[in-house]
């Protein structure tokens, strides 16, 4: 069952769901856009019996960071995160956007988790329009239902559950516009190719062979540049294969987090 939540990080108060009550923690992270926890829900459902996953909200129910919106700002955060909760080096998984902030977490504080997972994302938005396109039109065109559906329709290949679209695009709306565009800024201009080799936590990355918003070269520069990382590609799928291609991405999903917490078989090599 489902529990909403709050907690202190950084002075500032920061909501989150949670499920399940076990000692083995998953954190996950959203994306951007006036994505929220709600996007982590059919995951969190999904998670074996010995796992509790923590779904933060960063654009609505919580407070804004100390510093103001950012990637590099909902980073600190996230290191902040497990000692307020009381978890003991949980494994993070970021979306998207929450991809980037999972990897800045990483090079911040890597003794804080215990591994990571990236979900449509990459290092770099270098040479890639979609972002800065949606980004120009959220400046220029304004804040409206439209727009929030024209932009929310790239996140998806295969049809999401049902009335998950309409709902996504709802909460979306109730998030500050300002806070959208600054943290989609901030993204435009991070770069961490050249910091990959950095990163020293287990790391798996999952990817949908039609994501528009992130193509497939994102996630093959990570996995080139994240030492031991893996990939897999879900081949029917675009931008949100946990949503898509939900028992395809559970079953590869689990399987990491049980190498990560020693309770099972190691994750096959990657295709």
């Amino acid at each position: 069952m489902k529990v909403s939540q709050s907690t202190i990080v950084d002075g500032r108060r920061v909501v989150y769901d949670r499920m399940g009550e076990a000692d083995n923690a998953v954190i996950f992270i959203h994306g951007g856009f006036g994505s929220s926890s709600e996007l982590w829900h059919p995951s969190m459902q999904a998670l074996p019996e010995d796992f509790a996953g923590y779904a933060i909200n960063n654009f609505i129910r919580s407070e804004a960071p100390p510093e103001g919106y950012s990637v590099a700002n909902f980073a600190k955060r996230l290191t902040g995160l497990p000692a307020a909760l009381g978890l003991d080096r949980p494994v993070i998984v970021g979306h998207s956007m929450g991809g980037v902030v999972c990897q800045l977490a990483s090079l911040i504080a890597p003794e804080t988790f215990g591994g990571m997972v990236l979900v449509g994302t990459g290092p770099s938005m270098r040479n890639h329009g979609v972002g800065q396109q949606l980004l120009d039109r959220l400046r220029t065109e304004g804040f409206s239902e439209q727009l929030m559906r024209e932009v929310s329709a790239n996140w998806f290949y295969r049809e999401p559950p049902e009335g998950f679209f309409d709902a996504y695009v709802a909460r979306a709306l109730t998030a500050s516009p300002e806070a959208m565009i600054d943290v989609q800024a901030s993204l435009l201009e991070t770069d961490l190719v050249d910091r990959l080799s950095l990163i020293s936590i287990p790391t798996l990355i999952v990817h949908g062979a039609h994501d528009v918003g992130r193509p497939l070269d994102h996630a093959l520069l990570l996995q080139k540049g994240i030492p031991g990382s893996q990939l897999h590609v879900c081949e029917d799928s675009g931008h949100s294969p946990m949503l898509e291609t939900p028992d395809e991405f559970n079953a590869v999903f689990h399987r990491f987090l049980n190498t990560v917490f020693n309770t099972y078989a190691p994750l096959p090599p990657s295709n």
